[in-house]
């Protein structure tokens, strides 16, 4: 029995690793809600926001392509990986000095997140298809576990010594650049190799790359917008009420990601009966935790936010933390279906889609934003059952055309 549970283990570590970093990412936001008063954490959960924004220029879904248009070579996955960290390493830059023409409560605060977002979530995006095309999952897993118990650490520590926000990022950063030196030298990425051979690097990038750029810009605009207008718009006291819910809805976004990672690599030039035997396995699983979720939290939303946020004002955010519950489950199949939209060749055809999902955003924000956090919450559930519609109907063409393609291939 031991043998086996260790053997289950062992072949599910890297979605467990992405679970863990999930939960830490998560305690944190709870441990320092905690001790913050309500406007710094509001102040913080919007930088962290608009940073994540602002990173989507250097991540426009380059580790799909990184993987993808390199067939999974593993040469041609570090030489790509090199020349995209260097770009969001100037982008993390540009960002910072941007900053600097508007209006910031601190833009010290602002640049640090900055800083932290780059570490903890840019970079692990954009070393991944090396561990992809490696195959190597478990190496990435313990490299996010370990990662996921330091920031835990962290956390707690700050709690304890009442560290101020400031004290809180600066420790983050530091774990964020031992990580980056540790993973850079495990996959052995020569980043220097770039400068002397730039002209050579950039003649890698293929014109396919532009599919890649505006399904990102799309998918950002439309799952961002929301939290992009609560950020600015509104008061930050509602701000913090609704990243409170948001932070307990993204687990699901975890779940997506783990899923996707992992399919991927075996969905490129696979026959169409594999291809839906993946899709099918991975919508199952997806399907009963996240609905799982969406019934727990049915029943024990309110005292879950009370829980674990400490005060009795963050218990107003049950119905948003519903809303966005259910939007996520809509995004999380239309990934699920995505992930062969994109492994087929097909990425460019996602464009249209996303563009409608986010001018459904838009429409719903001009008509809801009198609801404030509740117009915005439903808006984003809105386009994202338009979404996952709009992607399910997609694929199901594309395998019954691969299909045909197929059984002309056999006749001749």
């Amino acid at each position: 029995m031991l043998g086996k549970i260790k053997n289950l283990i062992s072949k599910n570590l890297y979605p467990i690793s992405l679970y863990a970093r999930q939960i830490a990412g998560t305690l944190i936001l709870f441990i320092i809600a905690r001790y913050l008063p309500v406007y710094d954490f509001g102040l913080f959960s919007s930088y962290k926001n608009i940073a994540t924004f602002c990173f989507m220029f250097a991540n426009l879904d380059f580790h799909n392509y990184i993987l993808v248009s390199s067939k999974a070579n593993v040469k041609q996955v570090k030489l790509k990986i090199s020349l995209f960290l260097l770009n969001a390493i100037i982008v993390g830059i540009l960002i910072a000095i941007g900053s600097s023409f508007f209006k910031l409560d601190s833009h010290i605060l602002f640049c640090m997140v900055v800083i932290r977002t780059f570490f903890d979530g840019t970079f692990f995006l954009l070393i991944l298809p090396y561990f992809q095309a490696t195959k190597t999952f478990n190496s990435i897993a313990k490299i996010n576990i370990v990662y996921a118990a330091c920031i835990s650490l962290i956390a707690v520590f700050s709690y304890i010594f009442k560290l101020s926000l400031y004290k809180f990022l600066m420790l983050n950063i530091c774990l964020g650049l031992i990580n980056f030196i540790q993973c850079s030298y495990f996959a052995k990425i020569n980043y220097f190799m770039v400068f002397n051979h730039l002209k050579r690097f950039c003649e890698m990038i293929d014109k396919s790359i532009w599919a890649y750029i505006g399904v990102s810009i799309a998918s950002f605009l439309y799952s961002q917008l929301s939290s992009l207008y609560v950020s600015t718009f509104l008061p930050k006291e509602q701000a913090a009420l609704y990243f409170s819910a948001f932070t307990i809805a993204s687990v699901i976004g975890l779940l997506i990601a783990a899923q996707v990672q992992k399919m991927m690599p075996d969905l490129i030039n696979n026959t169409k009966e594999n291809v839906e035997k993946i899709l099918k396995k991975n919508l199952k699983v997806m399907l009963i935790i996240t609905v799982g979720l969406l019934i727990f939290m049915l029943i024990f939303g309110k005292l879950l936010l009370l829980l674990l946020y400490g005060q009795s004002y963050y218990a107003s955010a049950y119905w948003v933390l519903i809303m966005l519950m259910a939007g996520n489950i809509c995004v999380a199949e239309a990934a699920v279906y995505g992930a062969y939209i994109t492994a087929s060749g097909n990425q460019k055809c996602k464009i249209p889609m996303q563009l409608e999902a986010t001018l459904l955003t838009i429409i719903g924000l001009a008509v809801l934003h009198r609801f404030g956090i509740y117009g915005a919450a439903l808006s984003f559930l809105i386009a994202g059952i338009y979404l996952s519609y709009k992607y399910t109907t997609f694929t199901i063409k594309l395998l019954n055309t691969k299909c045909n393609d197929e059984n002309l291939k056999l006749r001749s």
